[in-house]
């Protein structure tokens, strides 16, 4: 049985080593003669005990007739670095956790209703801008109106598509000048403002932050916030889309985000241009809730049809009618396809309250 060495033996066997080729300018041969051992026991001497120290004793030794220059670190030591990944750790942590159902105040007293824009594609040559200029002035001249866009303002091609730029009217600084018109000046107050996938190409998202002089929430993808109004608080769960389709169902992935996740007073989506709602009371989770979907204003689609799907004529946007005075938690919130008819019903609930 071959005899288990002591850590102690096996420090003074790699001392040896390491002398004895110091000693011979790191010829292998000459100091495992100068040791009387093999070659082969010389090396396995010196990888039992192999360390950074050692290797650089034997490269000197090998190298002892040239002097290298010692060059300084191009960083600072690795332990300030760890501290500070700590610090961007805390510090991200925070502002993620900030993101999770952050407060929209209102101040205004009495009902409000909250429009969620779906997708504009403020550029595309099938964009409805006669309606889209129709629910910006039902906006300017209703008090108490505030609006949420669900993404995808601009078309915002990238990579292969961006061929599809030749196939528009309008270039990529004009499509940005039709955005910037519907946040900053269309008279909308926004209460929030999601990026889509197309705002997500590019730098669209960064363009479109850069236009953001009210500092409107701007969050990619999904937003949980709460509209805090002064008598009444309402959960508000906005994603561009939810996980989970179903060709039966265009509510489908945000009814399994109500059934068996957070709960909120409205899930609204958008992204595949069909609309659809439903109100629905959950006696287990003890919460009634809308499920939306608003279908947007791109309303021709060559690629659509050419893929067989109908253009729908309705739900561009959907408005939430928000009556903090309501004495049944149904009629809280009720849901209007029909932004004109919303905006009727809010002025006469203002005028009652």
């Amino acid at each position: 049985m071959a005899k288990v060495l002591t850590d102690a033996e096996i420090d003074d066997r790699y001392r040896a080593a390491v002398q004895a080729v110091a000693d011979n300018d790191g010829n292998i041969s000459k100091a495992s003669a100068s040791l009387g051992i093999p070659r082969t026991t010389l090396r396995g001497w010196l990888v039992m005990g192999e360390t950074s120290e050692s290797r650089a004793v034997i490269n000197r030794a090998v190298n002892k007739k040239i002097d290298y220059p010692e060059f300084p670190d191009d960083d600072v030591p690795v332990e300030d670095i760890i501290e500070i990944q700590k610090r961007r750790f805390t510090k991200r942590q925070e502002y993620h956790k900030s993101k999770n159902w952050f407060p929209v105040r209102i101040q205004q007293h009495g009902p409000i209703g909250l429009s969620f824009f779906g997708d504009p594609h403020v550029d595309d040559d099938g964009c409805n801008w006669p309606l889209l200029e129709h629910h910006c002035e039902l906006h300017r001249s209703t008090d108490g109106l505030y609006g949420v866009n669900i993404g995808d303002t601009t078309n915002n091609w990238v990579g292969r598509l961006g061929r599809l730029f030749g196939e528009q009217e309008t270039s990529q600084a004009t499509a940005r000048k039709l955005a910037k018109w519907l946040l900053a000046d269309s008279g909308i107050t926004w209460a929030c403002w999601l990026m889509g996938n197309h705002d997500l190409w590019n730098e669209g998202a960064e363009i479109l932050r850069g236009m953001n002089g009210t500092s409107v929430p701007m969050e990619d993808w999904s937003a949980k916030f709460t509209l805090v109004l002064p008598k009444t608080e309402i959960r508000v769960w906005a994603s561009h889309q939810f996980p989970g389709n179903s060709q039966w169902n265009t509510l489908h992935g945000l009814q399994k985000a109500a059934s068996m996740k957070d709960t909120a007073h409205i899930y609204v989506a958008g992204h595949i241009h069909q609309w659809g709602m439903h109100q629905e009371e959950s006696p287990e989770r003890e919460f009634v809730y809308w499920l939306i979907r608003a279908r947007g204003y791109k309303f021709i689609d060559h690629f659509a049809h050419r893929l067989g799907h109908e253009s729908q004529q309705e739900g561009a946007a959907i408005t939430a009618i928000i009556n903090p005075d309501s004495d049944s938690m149904s009629g809280m919130v009720q849901c209007y396809a029909d932004m004109d008819a919303a905006a009727d019903y809010l002025n006469w609930l203002r005028s009652k309250s």
